[in-house]
């Protein structure tokens, strides 16, 4: 009776007995931290699935070249040829697994064990069938091809439950990353949709202040005046309402929209509103939250310039704070009697609510009365210059 030939291992006294894999599966788990995109982890399946049959390959050539030199190289060439289906296989297996990701962790790995049973069953098949192409054997009876596949199938199936055991832990891997790529996108979805808000909410009040100039001016017939703000007010809703609230810019971008809005309230008070910006070249440079001073200088004109009698001296002062950027708005208060009233609270949370969704701990926002008089407002965030 004939022995249906298989890559099976022999012993060295030459009876059958299964190969197992000797630590194929520790060897072949990546060690660096997956990186968090679809094609690196199919690329790291695709890396998993070749050296894993290529380790089992060359383990199996070595083990039958020292306990069978004699034979060993005619069986180099159909072992090869299971090798690739092998490997073809695998690719279906990942294909499988990759189908059921929507589903539990559970029916994963109940798929993942079915999977390892298939995949072991057509492997040993294939097995059989190829090394009976090769060595041509004469006909036996069924029951010695189904006992041999039987055996191959032993063999084969710790080879299959290794492999299946990566490709789940790899697509499993895989949906916690996108999972948490979507998590995160939709947290900076949701800030930028917050950022909209805090500025729209803004953008109403400095609106109908500036209208209510405008019709002010007209009805004093200081036509030149009116036209002058519009302009202004025009320049200045073109530059900002085009703007992405998730966008930051350079503060010397920051400053020239902010020289625009000064110039439409210099027109609502020529005699009263001095300004004095003070910033280094060397911060001009440095990215800041696009119109994130806006708040604090209408702030400063409201409650400042709006209710005194006197000229009110603003200035704008950046710095460089022991390697943070310091942007300070303040005012002297002219000879308005109380500091700024509860109305500037709005405006000031926005401001710091921006910052923390934009730097967390490490921005703040510091507002209060000045011992010389009028207030002050002082913006602390992360020095960083534009590329």
């Amino acid at each position: 009776m004939h022995h249906v030939m298989s890559d099976l291992s022999l012993p060295a006294n030459g009876a059958a007995a299964g190969e197992r894999p000797r630590g194929a599966d520790e060897r072949l788990l990546p060690d660096a931290p997956i990186v968090h995109s679809r094609r690196v982890f199919s690329r790291m399946a695709w890396v998993v699935i070749l050296i894993f049959w290529m380790a089992q390959f060359t383990f199996l050539t070595i083990a039958r070249l020292v306990r069978m030199p004699e034979e060993s190289l005619f069986n180099i060439y159909p072992r090869a040829v299971v090798t690739f289906c092998a490997i073809l296989l695998s690719f279906a297996l990942l294909g499988v697994l990759r189908a059921a990701r929507r589903r539990s962790l559970l029916r994963r790995a109940l798929v993942a064990v079915g999977l390892a049973v298939a995949g072991c069953a057509v492997h040993s098949a294939v097995n059989i069938g190829v090394f009976s192409l090769f060595y041509l054997p004469e006909p036996e009876p069924v029951y010695e091809y189904v006992i041999s596949w039987l055996v191959s199938m032993a063999d084969f199936i710790w080879y299959y439950s290794a492999l299946s055991v990566m490709l789940l832990a790899l697509t499993y891997g895989e949906d916690l990353v996108e999972n948490e790529d979507r998590i995160a996108a939709l947290e900076a979805q949701a800030n930028i949709a917050q950022l909209n808000a805090l500025r729209y909410q803004l953008n109403p009040h400095f609106l109908f202040n500036t209208l209510n100039s405008v019709a002010s001016l007209i009805s004093k017939q200081m036509g030149p005046e009116a036209e002058t703000m519009v302009v202004s007010l025009s320049d200045f809703l073109r530059s900002t309402l085009k703007m992405d609230s998730g966008r930051e810019i350079t503060l010397e971008e920051e400053v020239k929209l902010q020289s625009l809005y000064l110039d439409i309230e210099k027109i609502r008070f020529p005699q009263r509103l001095k300004v004095t910006i003070d910033v280094p070249d060397q911060l001009r440079g440095a990215c800041v939250p696009n119109l994130i001073t806006q708040p604090l200088i209408e702030n400063a004109i409201k409650h400042g310039v709006g209710r005194s009698s006197a000229p009110v001296h603003l200035e704008l002062i950046a710095r460089d704070w022991g390697g943070k950027l310091s942007i300070e708005v303040r005012d002297d208060g002219g000879n308005a009697k109380d500091g700024p009233p509860l109305g500037t609270q709005v405006g000031l949370r926005n401001v710091a609510e921006r910052l923390r969704l934009r730097f967390g701990a490490q921005g703040s926002l510091t507002a209060g009365k000045r011992k010389e008089g009028g207030f002050s407002a002082q913006i602390v965030i992360p020095l960083r210059r534009a590329a």
